[in-house]
């Protein structure tokens, strides 16, 4: 059974305290991730999640004043109410101000701890929405509706912050894309046998040493905000300005996303702008990452001749990872398949998967494409891999990805006293 209580079970409580002081404040915390726990993964796994939440509000209760009441809501069950009634001097009164800076303290200490508790069962590290509310006393007026109104009153503040911190988080993001605050790192590419370099994937980084430096949180941020295409063409001019900085000799591979084939600034006339004076066409190589589905692939496919008319060729990424699978492969005959790292982690010890990655490399020898293992991290893995026919792969066994900008810098030598 739950350590906290339900409303109804601390409604009198908390009634008693809206009349003795004549007024009552409320904090309320919308766990709404454990509400997509459950619908994803049902009822059991729902509750085991809500086990783990119990030891972080009990946390919590050191932030707030003893005898502050804690309670689900009977009609939102990943819904909380801390209500402020805990004994104070008579002198002391809750402040708006005072409950506002309660507000983002609360906010500051659940945040990263729910959102690792939801993280093990979604992919995305969901927010939480927290707001509060203050009723004044009404004698003329039910206790019930009284607390009804209180709870609503900070339902419309948790709503109201949500929109404040999407609009400031958009702005940030649009600042970011605005500047090219983005920077690129180069991973090789390799024959597997001879560790030669076949090419080099370009992987883009947000502003240094902030939250969004990682491309997780970066894209997820962009397409919350329907900015993905922006970010990406902001990324993709960095990307090919870095590239010349790292003195790049080998083929480029560049992420892109569908709405790529579509840009007309990027096939436009600033085409060779963007190469720059040393960068050919036919060295690079555009990644469509299979976990993007392409509503109709045929019209995705006749987009793609303007751009291999140019000569540039095509990369699937993320194969056997994806949704869209053979038909994707199929219909785009790219000139490289890239399989997914889920299907090489541990594949020595895997033996579904290793079938998996020989029928993909059947496939590719099929379609003339060039089959390349990604997220290769062990000589396990490698030796593996080469035993079922791979020739190409990328990953942490060659080395960290690349910061061109970082090799360029100067060095500061120290001189000993």
């Amino acid at each position: 059974m739950s350590a906290v209580p339900v409303l109804a079970e601390v409604q009198s409580r908390v009634a008693e305290r809206l009349r003795e002081c004549g007024a009552l404040a409320v904090l309320l915390v919308d766990l709404q991730p454990l509400g997509r726990i459950e619908r994803r993964f049902g009822t059991p796994i729902h509750r085991a999640a809500r086990e783990q939440v119990e030891p972080v509000l009990a946390e919590l209760q050191k932030l707030v004043r003893a005898g502050d009441v804690m309670a689900w809501d009977d009609r939102a069950s990943d819904r909380l109410f801390l209500f402020l009634v805990g004994r104070r001097d008579d002198d002391a009164r809750w402040t708006i101000d005072g409950i506002r800076r309660l507000t983002d303290r609360v906010e500051a200490f659940l945040a990263p701890r729910l959102g690792r508790i939801a993280h093990t069962y979604l992919r995305e590290r969901p927010g939480i929405e927290i707001g509060y509310g203050f009723v004044l006393w009404n004698p003329l007026e039910s206790e019930e509706r009284q607390l009804w109104r209180l709870t609503e009153d900070a339902l419309a503040t948790a709503e109201l912050r949500r929109s404040v911190r999407e609009r400031a988080e958009r702005e940030r993001l649009l600042e970011v894309i605005h500047a090219a605050d983005v920077w690129t790192v180069f991973q090789p590419i390799v024959e597997i046998e001879t560790g030669e370099a076949l090419g080099h994937e370009a992987l883009s980084r947000g502003p240094r040493g902030t939250d969004l430096q990682s491309p997780g949180p970066l894209f997820a941020l962009a397409a919350r905000h329907g900015l993905v295409e922006d970010l990406e063409r902001a990324c993709r001019r960095v990307a090919f300005r870095d590239w010349e900085l790292f003195g790049g000799t080998t083929r480029l591979f560049l992420n892109t996303v569908p709405g790529t084939i579509r840009d007309a600034s990027f096939l436009g006339r600033g085409l060779l702008g963007y190469l720059g004076p040393t960068l050919s066409p036919r060295m690079v190589t555009l990644e469509i990452t299979e976990r993007e589905i392409i509503e109709n692939l045929h019209l995705y496919r006749e987009a793609m001749h303007a751009f291999l008319e140019l000569g540039f060729s095509f990369a699937i990424d993320d194969v056997g990872a994806g949704h869209s699978g053979l038909e994707t492969v199929a219909t785009l005959q790219a000139a490289f398949l890239k399989i997914d790292m889920s299907l090489v982690r541990d594949i020595h010890e895997k033996r579904v998967n290793q079938q998996v990655v020989k029928a993909i490399l059947e496939m590719g020898q099929g379609m003339g494409a060039t089959v390349i293992a990604e997220g290769i991290q062990t000589v396990e893995e490698k030796q593996a891999l080469l035993d079922l026919g791979m020739r190409y792969g990328q990953g942490y066994l060659w080395g960290q990805p690349k910061d061109p900008r970082a090799a360029a810098a100067p060095r500061v030598v120290v001189a000993k006293g």
